[in-house]
């Protein structure tokens, strides 16, 4: 029984020192917001996700343009409140699609991020690559090399 506790606490030890004598992770961080500002393709996404939404404001707009006219004419309660329900009703499909497009272009240029990172990652010989956010000391910014890196495609 003695023996058996002596291996452990060895073996303890020697697992403990491997870990102390371990070469240290080189780690590397990104500014995401930098590389989101820095990449091309974010300005146009924003400017097709700026042309949807400015139509999407315009139909927006004439609906509540009909619902004042509406209260203006002194239309009842109850046709007042069937127009909101259309109104919204049609409006909601638009409303879904420029959502659903916002979602896409945001899923897309954070997946090429993503790919250009890990590539990055992989030339310099990085273990880990963080957001800048949460290094307080040390690493090295790869964000200049992720954007060109996204640039270049």
């Amino acid at each position: 029984m003695k023996k058996l506790s002596v291996f452990a606490v060895c073996l303890s030890v020697l697992l403990l020192s491997g870990q102390l004598f371990a070469a240290p992770a080189s780690i590397g961080f990104i500014d995401v917001q930098k590389v989101f500002k820095g990449y091309s393709e974010t300005n146009k996404a924003q400017t097709q996700l700026s042309k949807e939404e400015g139509e999407f404001k315009k139909e927006f707009e004439a609906s509540q343009k009909k619902l004042e006219d509406a209260k203006n004419a002194k239309k009842s309660e109850k046709e007042i409140e069937s127009l909101t329900k259309k109104l919204e009703e049609d409006l909601a499909p638009k409303r879904e699609k420029l959502m659903k497009l916002n979602n896409e272009l945001t899923s897309k240029l954070q997946q090429n991020i993503l790919t250009a990172v890990k590539a990055v990652k992989k030339n310099l010989g990085l273990d880990l690559v963080l957001d800048k956010q949460v290094i307080i000391d040390g690493g090295m910014d790869i964000s200049d090399m992720v954007i060109n890196k996204l640039n270049s495609r």
